[in-house]
């Protein structure tokens, strides 16, 4: 098969892919066994693997072209994004450390690699290499201030915060993380406030935000908007025990025994095993029983 005759069938293939692109790949794959050593169609039998998200497919044709060109930067962050799509991080920033100019999407990328391998630290300083040379981008500055919070440096999670705020405005992911972060800090009100603003540009949708918020309203005196927020949040998960936990403890504050035995009632038909807390308040309201 001429190049010419490559080029052809690749165009072919391409041609295919929005209408059957199964049709494609067995054209493409055809050609590779006849020309096992071509990497314009190795290539494009990654690329299309990796658009339909067949993670290990794309690696295997992966491989095969890094086993003809062993010191293409291309190759390793292709290989890398594999791994990291198929959630070895490990093995993604072996890939990403090899390239030695490594751009700021590569870097980006293995900054997230070590938040979800627990290496929070290693996320920070990568994330700092790419503010060197881009600092225009929020969503950097979001992961930053996301991985503060997580090594509990709430005061420098904070400060990126304010800097973020100066140079993008009131984004609504920045009214967010200042709501957690104020909430870790015990800083109630302002933490209510930001959760409300957040709230106001759309819903919130994660039970452990609207935790969050939940205390916040209850610490600030509201606790009918925290018993609300922990419904909401108990909609949206009812296997989480943290918020039998908040509900149970917010209805014993209140003296409402009844409504903390329903909520007690919940969490045994919901959460397989009770941890620590959720014993103690069991027990709790158990001895508010034979009180009564």
């Amino acid at each position: 098969m001429k190049q010419t005759e490559i080029s052809n069938l690749i165009m072919r293939a391409n041609a295919l892919l929005k209408s059957n692109w199964l049709h494609a790949v067995n054209l493409l794959e055809q050609a590779n066994d006849q020309y096992p050593d071509n990497l314009r169609i190795i290539m494009n039998l990654g690329d299309i693997y990796m658009e339909k998200q067949f993670f290990e497919k794309a690696l295997s044709y992966y491989q095969k072209a890094s086993a003809l060109r062993p010191d293409s930067p291309q190759l390793h962050f292709l290989i890398g994004t594999c791994y990291f799509s198929m959630y070895e991080y490990r093995i993604a920033i072996s890939y990403f450390n090899r390239i030695s100019d490594p751009t700021p999407e590569v870097l980006y990328n293995k900054a997230l690699c070590h938040a979800f391998n627990g290496s929070y630290k290693e996320s920070i300083e990568t994330i700092q290499q790419i503010l060197k040379v881009m600092d225009d981008n929020p969503f950097i500055y979001f992961l930053l201030i996301e991985q503060y919070i997580r090594i509990q440096n709430y005061e420098t999670a904070n400060e990126v915060i304010r800097t973020a705020e100066a140079r993008f405005g009131k984004h609504r992911q920045l009214m967010l993380l200042s709501a957690l972060v104020n909430s870790k800090r015990g800083i109630w009100l302002k933490a209510y406030h930001c959760f409300a603003e957040y709230e106001v540009l759309g819903a919130i949708n994660s039970p452990e935000n609207l935790i969050y918020y939940a205390n916040s309203a209850a610490k600030i005196g509201l606790p009918d908007k925290a018993m609300d927020l922990l419904r909401r949040a108990q909609n949206l998960n009812p296997y989480l025990s943290t918020i039998y936990e908040e509900l149970i403890r917010l209805q014993l504050h209140r003296g409402d025994l009844a409504g903390a035995r329903e909520s007690l009632k919940q969490a045994k038909k919901n959460i397989i095993r009770f941890g620590p807390i959720l014993r103690l308040l069991q027990e709790r309201v158990n001895n508010e029983d034979t009180e009564y």
